[in-house]
């Protein structure tokens, strides 16, 4: 009777057991590979491993990288919703058939910011074909979360340093979302889903390790304090303070830091110093700002921004 009753629960429990699963696991320079998203830096290896359950050396594997196709979105008009954002589905031909296959990131719809070629956000989707002609997969573009890619889905992160401008970076290849929202953990920059011009600063800065919530253009300046503010701009491209003195690049307390906030007023924009270009040692139109405004997260230099205005307000977060 025992032995019935024990082969009845192996019946009932094996035969759920035995339903195929498939799931990516990550590694990250020849590490053990492991569930949950991987976020790693410039130069390290990121290998994406396909793990079968139960395990069928016949099975061959399809990979594919889902990418967002928008540019940019607006959460806010007619009234406040998550607006949904559509994904190109390219496979990986040249890890077809293979059991893992390299966690690339580089995009192919959206355009690439020069010098930061790598960098950004990718998400993946495995399908497994087993013997039988059945096919298992891993959440796709059906999985959807706060407009986006939700959780369930594989996604790869890679930022250009440790730093809080080298975690700006990991929000590349997604799209400007007008109004991006959502709770501590699940905000839509979060997520990887996108963000407005103020969460990708704030995300940045939560990912450096400051208690900073997400707020819009009129309040950041509660959590990053005004040290300097440029009223006028030169014929060279220089920014000047109310006594016509320029803003000096440097590492002192009264000069912009690399890595400070640029807050337009004017346009209710903002954005991050990324590098001091020539001429080196003065903010001036050269010089690159990471920011995000109605396109994807990109470097580039503020001449070239129509969202950039007078005056300028320096903040630095606490």
């Amino acid at each position: 009777m025992m032995r019935a009753l024990i082969l009845g629960l192996c019946l009932a429990g094996c035969g759920a057991q035995a339903t195929p699963r498939v799931r990516i696991l990550g590694s990250v320079d020849g590490g053990p590979p492991s569930p949950g998203w991987v976020y790693a830096r410039r130069g390290q290896r990121v290998v994406l491993h396909a793990e079968l359950t139960p395990p069928d050396p016949r099975a061959r594997f399809r990979w594919f990288a889902l990418e967002p196709t928008t540019l940019a979105l607006d959460n806010t008009e007619p009234r406040f919703h998550y607006e949904k954002v559509k994904y190109a589905v390219r496979e990986l031909e040249g890890c077809r058939d293979q059991p893992t296959c390299d966690g690339d990131v580089t995009p192919h719809v959206l355009p690439s910011t020069p010098g930061l070629e790598g960098l950004g956000t990718m998400a993946f989707q495995l399908v497994a074909l087993l013997p039988d002609g059945t096919a298992v997969a891993t959440p796709g573009t059906e999985a959807v979360e706060r407009g986006g890619l939700s959780r369930e889905v594989f996604k790869v992160a890679i930022r250009r340093d440790d730093t809080f401008t080298g975690y700006l970076t990991e929000l590349l290849n997604t799209p400007y979302i007008f109004g991006s929202d959502g709770p501590p953990g699940q905000h839509q920059s979060e997520l990887l889903i996108g963000s407005d011009c103020a969460d990708l600063c704030v995300y940045a800065a939560r990912r450096s390790g400051r208690n900073v919530p997400f707020v819009s253009t009129w309040s950041i300046a509660d959590h990053a304090p005004e040290r300097l503010r440029a009223t006028g701009q030169t014929v060279d491209g220089r920014f000047t303070d109310a006594r016509g003195r320029p803003l000096w690049v440097g590492p002192h307390d009264d000069e912009v830091h690399v890595g400070d906030l640029l807050l337009f007023p004017a346009s209710r924009h903002v954005g991050v110093l990324f590098e001091d270009r020539p001429p080196l040692g003065v903010l001036d139109a050269n010089d690159l700002l990471f920011h995000t405004c109605w396109a994807p997260p990109t470097a580039q230099p503020l001449r070239e921004t129509a969202c950039a205005s007078l005056p300028v307000r320096v903040l630095r977060f606490r």
